[in-house]
């Protein structure tokens, strides 16, 4: 049975690119069959782009870059504006674009009967997405349980226990976070970012990944991936 778990983030460039890419590492050095998935992405496609990562992290024979995004936009906005323009947007109601989606992952579950697929959104948790949607119907539609990606540092308080109340108000209680430190700089609220959060939200921190961790290194996850995979027991909702 797959486990879907959909990583949320604070805001865009807050680390959910490398945290999937360390979670995908860690499930392969525990022998956790995980499969990784990004229903759209938009700006730079090479390399480098956040889908392309995401394959190499896997690791997964035969495992395309347009398997595991769907849908590709090269415009650097929001993927609802890069797909229908900010006018187009706005008039759009259209399901096409989630559906096709949600196909596409469960064909790729079919294909290689993960344990865990581990699916990134892009941006934060009110993002545009094809076809006049946001992003919570995204994750409502894939039935996915929440891991809310933070950047460790300064402001992620504030930002993390937002993203809580939102994901809460709709329905989709968080079942844990994981903070990512995305600049080398240190500040002094790094020290009691996960305390603080945790305890003002009845959420759990899953893991702290520090700058640029070294990929074979996985003692940042609590409790591994297989502890991941248990998440949603004890956990408050």
């Amino acid at each position: 049975m797959t486990r879907r778990v959909f990583l949320v983030g604070t805001d865009t460039d807050c680390g959910k690119t490398t945290v999937a890419c360390a979670l995908l590492r860690a499930a392969r050095a525990e022998g956790v069959r995980a499969l990784p998935f990004k229903p759209a992405a938009s700006g730079v496609v090479d390399a480098t782009g956040d889908p392309e990562r995401l394959v190499v992290a896997a690791a997964i024979d035969g495992l395309g870059v347009s398997e595991v995004c769907p849908l590709r936009y090269p415009l650097a906005v929001a993927p609802g504006l890069a797909a229908d323009g900010v006018e187009g947007f706005l008039a759009r109601r259209d399901a096409g674009a989630l559906e096709l989606a949600c196909a596409r992952l469960a064909e790729l579950e079919g294909r290689y009967a993960p344990e865990l697929t581990l699916i990134e959104g892009a941006g934060g948790l009110w993002v545009p997405m094809p076809g006049g949607s946001w992003l919570p119907a995204w994750i409502s539609a894939m039935a996915a349980e929440v891991v809310v990606v933070g950047r460790l540092g300064l402001g992620t308080i504030n930002h993390c226990l937002l993203c809580f109340t939102g994901l809460r108000e709709l329905g989709l209680a968080p079942r844990g976070f994981i903070l990512a430190q995305t600049r080398g700089e240190w500040d002094a609220s790094q020290e009691h970012n996960e305390r603080v959060i945790a305890a003002s939200s009845g959420v759990p921190c899953l893991g702290v990944l520090g700058f640029r961790a070294d990929p074979d290194a996985h003692a940042w996850l609590r409790g591994g991936v297989r502890g991941l995979l248990g998440l949603a027991a004890g956990v408050p909702v």
